[in-house]
């Protein structure tokens, strides 16, 4: 088997409940296009609310690093905005189920 697509993470598809969208495909059916199952080739999607709840625990974790970055007067606090990113993907993207579309 090809070592990239055993390192590639797989997620259930909602048709055939068999690990086959990758992350990449879960992450852009949000906003861009329908994830592709690569086991039954049908199609299935986040529901936005997913991508708001992420966007919304970025933001308060953002502000949270800003108001400590002005409080310590050590900048480099802001830079804790990148972990808050990776985090709201990982806790309210990743983790969010696909819904099948029709």
């Amino acid at each position: 088997m090809d070592q990239s697509r055993e390192l590639m993470s797989l997620h259930e598809c909602p048709h055939c409940h068999q690990p086959g969208v990758s992350s990449f495909e879960k992450l852009n059916s949000l906003f861009f296009a329908p994830a592709s199952c690569r086991l039954c080739r049908k199609y299935s999607s986040l529901h936005y609310v997913h991508g708001l709840r992420a966007m919304i625990a970025w933001v308060v974790l953002t502000w949270v690093f800003i108001g400590v970055a002005l409080y310590q007067g050590l900048w480099i606090y802001l830079t804790g905005s990148i972990p808050a990113m990776l985090f709201a993907v990982d806790k309210y993207l990743l983790n969010a189920p696909l819904l099948p579309l029709r």
